[in-house]
């Protein structure tokens, strides 16, 4: 008998000075330490559905609330992710990624 496929990953590795690096210190620096908390809550999210996430409206909200910060806030930081190169600008401009991070 086959092993289900699974989606996502369990854990993902996380270096221990991830806040030396430029991008996530350009972030910090804007945002304060919620940027940067929002950053590894996407990134968790982002791994446990695969690489990718969807970002549509419903996920949005939905990732707002539990992460109890202001959905515009919440996009400011992603759109400045994406500026600074921590999720691919070309992936989340892209039409038929369907708003994927």
């Amino acid at each position: 008998m086959a092993r289900p496929t699974k989606e996502g990953l369990d854990y993902f590795p996380l270096d221990v000075d991830i806040d030396q690096d430029d991008k996530i210190a350009l972030i910090e620096a804007t945002h304060g330490l919620e940027g940067f908390g929002i950053i590894i809550k996407l990134l968790m999210k982002i791994y446990d559905n695969s690489y990718f996430y969807k970002w549509g409206e419903k996920e949005q909200l939905l990732f707002s609330r539990r992460v109890n910060v202001n959905i515009n806030r919440v996009n400011d930081i992603i759109n400045d992710c994406v500026k600074w190169g921590i999720f691919s600008k070309r992936l989340y401009e892209q039409k038929e990624s369907n708003d994927y991070l």
